[in-house]
């Protein structure tokens, strides 16, 4: 009973705070952030307790009849215990980053009862042991993620920012009610809760005989289609790239610990139903990750914006992670082990790097562009050296966490190839190969232009540390991202009893080490110092299709928006004024008639006695005529 309301009380905590510090704080603006991250505290300590209990080997799964035979509760296993230390951590630090980031915003009350109720929302997405629960904080999720992005409504990039991430991201969940609807349909005859996690979890091996592999293969299509709005995969993706307008550690929460990691938890919660379904599932989940990871990371190269070169460095690692969940057709359900330690370790080096970049815009005074930044590492010596380790952990350098992370995942996809015999299978492998060289190239490019040479701005040259302790949170992140690789092993093994690490094929492991060592050569010599001014960046092949992001924005904004979308909400406008026009005119018409009747009634009994008189005669005359007839 005692483990059951600590595990409530893990997205109780910051959910009851957020209203708290949204009242606390207009009294004492620092109140607020000082409640926000007490609660996130609470709920980071109340998950390592429940982690103990689940170690053991048990699952905590309570149910609450909610209304016919849907029902509500917390179902934690050892996937979602991995989940909820993540993010309670991972959030906490970044927490504390935002008391000194967001120390100056005159409405930090409003930002911290926001965050509090995100971080809230992430977390009892996690624990729900309910597909519709889970829909419900899903969609929690992601009205905190437009009130955030959007935080800074003064400016008109951030609300238009906030409204593109609502609306694409509605089309994903669009796809995931509908997979809901189609799972409910099809499993409420034989099962008392249909939308049970832990149902569908424990008895996915029965699905295909009870439901049809057919429908478990739409299904699985749908969820993924949810998961492709959340965590921004292709074609979805768009939304990411303009959520930076939001405060820096706004975007540190949604692509290290929240937002952008449910959907990769969605796919990986109901990994048994994908197994389960025809191979087109696995695939698709394969293909669009991998190349996910490439395409966004071909994008990053030439971004020159710091925050931007960060989301696309985040939509290329979520790709991985969904490439790597795609490969269980061969490894079976020990890549959910592969797909969550790449998240963890990600979440770890993200966090890092958006808020290093927090602390570099607040000295720089807002100042995004890299090509203007130069020479930082001897003005922010502290500050620009966290950068660097999360620069080395996001490029996989040898020994950093990330290079057993994502290494590994790559090479999986060449054993998948090898072991396909088909050529299309080296596809993945490729796209997930090259994409770790583009990781290369955008990471020491933006490193190279931010912390070498000389200030190519005022800004620049006069940019300082913030206090020590400022980044102690970030300290401890940098530590976590250069050591978390000897946890590699036992994290497998959690995470799936009897998951080992695999072993890295000779070949790809060269590959990512000769990539790394060309990516940094190139860069280095590139930027490092002003050289990168002299070249006329518009004469190399692809660049202008590059930044302009394949055209990807402008195909969604004038053909689909504009093009079609428009027109026929113009044409449904034109048809419900019509309708609306045609019900006027006939309500018009009855009240005429009203008019006309109602001077019958003029209360003069002489008028109604004559008026009886003059009826009773034409009905005689009527039945006269008739009767002649």
């Amino acid at each position: 009973m005692i483990t059951e309301l600590e595990t409530w009380g893990i997205f109780l905590s910051p959910m009851i705070a957020s209203p708290i510090a949204l009242l606390a704080g207009r009294k004492s603006r620092n109140a607020s952030g000082i409640i926000a991250s007490a609660s996130i505290g609470l709920s980071l300590v109340l998950s390592y307790l429940v982690y103990l209990k689940v170690s053991s080997g048990s699952q905590i799964e309570s149910q609450y009849t909610w209304f016919y035979n849907i029902n509500y509760g917390i179902f934690v296993d050892h996937l979602a215990i991995v989940m909820l230390l993540m993010v309670t951590f991972v959030s906490l630090m970044i927490h504390l980053f935002a008391l000194y980031y967001m120390g100056g915003d005159p409405n930090r009350h409003a930002y911290f009862a926001e965050t509090a109720l995100f971080t809230s929302g992430m977390l009892g997405l996690v624990e729900s042991s309910n597909l519709l629960e889970f829909f419900m904080f899903w969609e929690l999720v992601g009205l905190c993620s437009y009130l955030l992005i959007g935080f800074w409504f003064f400016k008109p990039n951030a609300v238009s920012a906030a409204k593109k991430a609502f609306i694409v991201t509605r089309v994903g969940d669009l796809l995931f009610l509908i997979g809901l609807a189609v799972i409910y349909t099809s499993l409420s005859p034989i099962a008392s809760d249909p939308l049970s996690i832990s149902f569908i979890v424990n008895n996915a091996a029965q699905l295909p005989s009870l439901i049809g592999q057919y429908n478990l293969t739409i299904i699985s299509l749908l969820f993924l289609g949810g998961a492709i709005g959340k965590s921004s995969q292709f074609p979805l993706h768009v939304w990411i790239p303009d959520a930076m307008e939001g405060p820096t550690t706004v975007s540190a929460l949604i692509h290290a610990a929240t937002m952008v990691t449910a959907g990769i938890y969605l796919v990986a919660r109901v990994y048994p139903l994908f197994y389960e379904a025809y191979p087109i599932s696995l695939y698709a989940v394969l293909f669009i990750g991998s190349f996910t990871a490439l395409f966004a990371g071909t994008i990053g190269i030439v971004v020159n914006d710091i925050k931007r070169i960060l989301a696309y460095s985040t939509i290329s690692q979520l790709g991985y992670m969904l490439a790597a969940l795609g490969l269980g057709s061969m490894f079976g359900s020990d890549v959910i082990s592969y797909s969550m330690y790449h998240l963890v370790v990600h979440a770890f080096f993200k966090a890092l790097l958006f808020m290093s970049a927090g602390a570099i815009l607040l000295a720089l005074m807002d100042l995004r562009d890299v090509r203007q930044m130069g020479g930082l590492w001897r003005r922010m010596p502290y500050t620009v050296t966290l950068l660097f380790i999360g620069s080395i952990t996001l490029a996989a350098v040898p020994f950093t966490s990330a290079y057993f992370s994502k290494d590994t995942i790559i090479g999986l996809s060449y054993t998948f190839y090898q072991s396909s015999g088909t050529l299309l299978m080296a596809i993945p492998w490729i796209f997930l190969q090259l994409g770790a060289l583009a990781t290369v190239l955008y990471t020491f490019r933006m490193f190279f232009l931010v912390a070498l040479g000389k200030p190519r701005s005022h800004l620049a040259s006069e940019a300082k540390d913030p206090k020590k302790i400022v980044l102690i949170p970030l300290g401890i992140l940098a530590a976590l991202s250069l050591v978390y690789g000897i946890f590699q092993g036992s994290f497998y093994s959690f995470v799936i009893s009897g998951a080992s690490v695999p072993a890295i094929p000779d070949m790809t492991e060269m590959l990512s080490i000769a990539f790394l060592v060309i990516g940094v050569i190139v860069t280095y010599v590139l930027y490092a110092g002003d050289r990168f001014t002299k070249i006329n960046a518009e004469k190399v092949p692809g660049y202008k299709m590059l930044t302009n992001k394949y055209y990807l924005d402008k195909l969604f904004t004038n053909a689909l928006a504009q093009g079609a979308i428009l027109p026929l909400s113009s044409a449904f406008a034109g048809m419900e004024s019509s309708y609306n026009e045609g019900v006027e005119r006939f309500g018009g018409s009855f009240l005429k008639a009203g008019k006309v009747l109602r001077r019958l009634q003029s209360g003069v009994v002489e008028n109604y006695f004559l008026l009886i008189i003059i009826s009773a005669a034409l009905v005689f005359i009527l039945l006269e005529i008739v009767g002649g007839v």
